[in-house]
């Protein structure tokens, strides 16, 4: 027995035809019969007999119906209740990594929200592995993922199997930032063996299992830095730029407001191993709300921004 049953059973008391409630709930007279016949084989009564005045319910059917309107009458309100919470409520959830113009897009997409009516904002920013369970075990509806170019087809693949759609955000060179006080800040480029000499923070859970046990920026002279700080979140991170001399970072494209906001400049430096890509994932039959669109819209607009950000 499940809920189609139950109300198959009240339409056929409503209606008092069985050919008639078929063609009012848009299935074919056979199924409906077929349905009832299995409803009363589950209750082990008879629920319907048929009359001159047409299909009327027996004296245990008429007792099995008043039970039947009741629940379906429960579950009715049950589901108005959540579905009007749901049509007042303004919900979204992602987990994302540890991305200025990324949060940059979700400031932005905050603001255009109605704060008359009901809100509620999940957005967490972590490392790759726990974005993509965070969405397989739906704690999240969307996710960004950060990967190596270079490790292209084992998160596609990663992606694939575990049932999930993905579409590209963002793919770029790390820049390195630091103060507009640092001794590199005036060189309009670095390289690898100018930086590697300075110290370097770095956010100290960004390992992927499976892949080469390294540092995700770690490549070249790199490998040779004696000098780490490892934060969790990106305010430890700006307040040890700021602050701190000689501190850098290597990060994705920054927008504008942030670098000013913070006196922060980055620079492009080739270093093998460090472009990355951005990519969103969420499940395969998940539908974008209209807030999921208002939030990829201005994530799109911060992306044309960052090609005006000075390097």
């Amino acid at each position: 027995m499940n809920i189609a049953h139950l109300r198959y059973a009240v339409e056929i008391a409503k209606t008092g035809s069985i050919t008639q409630a078929a063609d009012n709930l848009y299935m074919g007279q056979p199924n409906m019969s077929k349905a009832v016949k299995e409803l009363e084989s589950t209750l082990g009564i008879v629920i319907f007999k048929r009359t001159p005045r047409g299909v009327v319910p027996t004296q245990k059917g008429k007792e099995f119906l008043a039970y039947a309107r009741n629940i379906l009458a429960q579950i009715d309100n049950l589901e108005s209740h959540y579905k009007q919470q749901e049509e007042d409520n303004q919900s979204f959830s992602a987990f994302v990594p540890r991305g200025s113009y990324i949060a940059t897009a979700f400031t932005r997409f905050v603001n255009e929200l109605d704060f008359d009516r009901a809100l509620e904002l999940n957005f967490k920013e972590t490392n790759t592995m726990a974005i993509m369970n965070g969405v397989l075990e739906y704690e999240c509806n969307l996710g960004i993922i950060r990967y190596q170019a270079s490790y292209e087809d084992y998160f596609q693949n990663m992606i694939k199997d575990r049932g999930l759609k993905s579409r590209p955000v963002l793919e770029y060179e790390y820049k390195a930032l630091m103060s507009k006080d640092h001794p590199l800040a005036g060189k309009e480029q670095v390289n690898d063996q100018q930086i590697c000499g300075y110290t370097e923070i770095m956010h100290g859970d960004l390992a992927v299992p499976f892949l080469p046990v390294t540092n995700p920026t770690e490549s070249g002279c790199e490998k040779m830095t004696k000098r780490r700080i490892y934060v969790y979140e990106r305010g430890s991170q700006f307040d040890l730029l700021v602050n701190v001399p000689g501190t850098y970072m290597w990060v994705s494209p920054m927008p504008r407001e942030v670098l000013d906001r913070y006196g922060l400049v980055q620079k492009s430096c080739k270093v093998s191993g460090h472009r990355y890509r951005d990519v969103l994932i969420y499940h395969r039959d998940y539908h974008f709300t209209e807030l999921d669109k208002l939030f990829l819209e201005k994530l799109e607009t911060v992306k044309t921004e960052l090609g005006t950000c000075p390097n």
